[in-house]
């Protein structure tokens, strides 16, 4: 019901657009800004929440604690190495190339000087002023903190705070799947409020560029780094994949790693004989926070809106971002839609006008499917990575 609701949101904004009627358009503008202020409210408390209640849920032992260091390394090997195909695409495939192109001559004179000032002002020196200032960069270096000081507390303070910190993101949970219902309504006037401003159909062909991008870069990550990484262990990815087959095909249909979790488990125990005491321990973690594809879809995402709106990066700013779309993708954990509601609050923070995300949103559904399977095969990846090395170690 929700993908027709989507679709008749797209036929009506076209209708809108050949109305060519400004009372319409005036609508939509109205609808748009108040959208786009209810993702400002939302999602920069939801990515601190997030990362906090992740990082404050892992418990503190000896043997956790190797483990914990093992899945934390491999994760963020495997999602850098994402970052780094997705930004290897979008230089190679070049999909907002009109703005890019038209604009990078402006941008070369005071770039680096500019970004690296900017980047000092986001470093927090008050902790209200980061979310008055919907400081993105620093709420997640506040998050990462306040997460890492949790788990250093005496285990009765640290659950306590966990399960607020839990309690706090599920309620706000709650509020992002109530706005998720008015996606139809979203859809409508950022498509209308897009055609209405539109110049040409270049942005129609960027979108196209833009898909194939994403596509490359995670289908590359998924068949040939991941296997590789296995390979170089001594582990068959052709008979890891076999195994997996019904827990990858269940997370490309449901969109949701989470879900898929118990099935992914029960395959990696009983097909890839991994022992339950290491597969219990590392899928859920990995679940929270391996997210190749999320990395690789925010990376992307971000350059690709903001070049379409006129904005540039240098090849050191786009090194930066390879860092920034990992720890994004890493604080995404179990939020509905989480990798664009993560990218619109980096968007936001760059003060990058967001009507291009509504002409992403109804692909979203069919790049999230890809997203989700890529991401649970990353975690199967990683935990028979990290079994042959608890083997080596025995």
């Amino acid at each position: 019901m929700h993908k027709f609701a989507i679709l008749f949101s797209i036929l009506l904004s076209i209708v809108a657009y050949y109305l060519n009627n400004e009372v319409i358009f005036e609508v939509a503008k109205l609808l748009s800004d108040i959208l786009i202020s209810l993702l400002k409210l939302i999602s920069l408390p939801l990515v601190f929440l997030s990362i906090v209640s992740t990082i404050s849920g892992l418990k503190d032992s000896i043997k956790i604690k190797t483990l914990v260091k093992k899945t934390l390394f491999y994760t963020l090997l495997t999602t850098i190495i994402a970052a780094s195909v997705a930004l290897s695409f979008y230089l190679l495939i070049n999909p907002a190339r009109k703005n890019f192109i038209s604009n990078k001559i402006e941008s070369m004179n005071d770039s680096n000087h500019n970004y690296f000032l900017y980047l000092k002002s986001l470093i927090p020196s008050n902790f209200v002023q980061v979310f008055l200032e919907n400081n993105i960069i620093g709420s997640i270096l506040i998050a990462f903190l306040m997460g890492g000081a949790i788990i250093s507390l005496p285990p009765k303070k640290q659950d306590i705070l966990h399960q607020i910190f839990s309690a706090l993101f599920d309620a706000l949970l709650k509020i992002s799947q109530g706005l998720l219902k008015f996606i139809p309504l979203a859809v409508w006037s950022f498509i209308t409020c897009f055609l209405h401003e539109l110049k040409g159909g270049s942005e129609f062909y960027s979108l196209l560029w833009y898909l194939a991008c994403i596509m490359s870069a995670n289908f590359l990550q998924a068949f040939l780094i991941l296997p590789l990484l296995m390979w170089y262990k001594g582990i068959s990815p052709v008979q890891t994949l076999r195994g997996v087959t019904l827990a990858l095909t269940l997370a490309f249909f449901s969109k949701s790693s989470s879900a898929t979790l118990p099935t992914t488990i029960d395959c990696v125990q009983n097909k890839l004989k991994v022992p339950k005491t290491l597969s219990s321990f590392i899928l859920p973690m990995c679940t929270t926070i391996n997210m190749n594809a999320c990395a690789a879809f925010i990376l992307i995402t971000v350059m690709f809106v903001a070049e379409m709106n006129g904005h540039t990066f240098s090849l050191s700013e786009m090194f930066i971002w390879i860092f920034l779309a990992t720890g994004a993708a890493i604080g995404n954990a179990g939020v509905p839609m989480g990798c664009y509601f993560m990218t619109a609050s980096y968007l936001v923070s760059m003060n990058v006008p967001l009507y291009i995300m509504g002409l992403i949103l109804p692909i979203y559904t069919i790049i999230d499917m890809f997203e989700t399977a890529i991401n649970v095969w990353s975690d199967v990846c990683v935990t028979q990575i990290i079994n042959k090395e608890c083997k080596g170690e025995t």
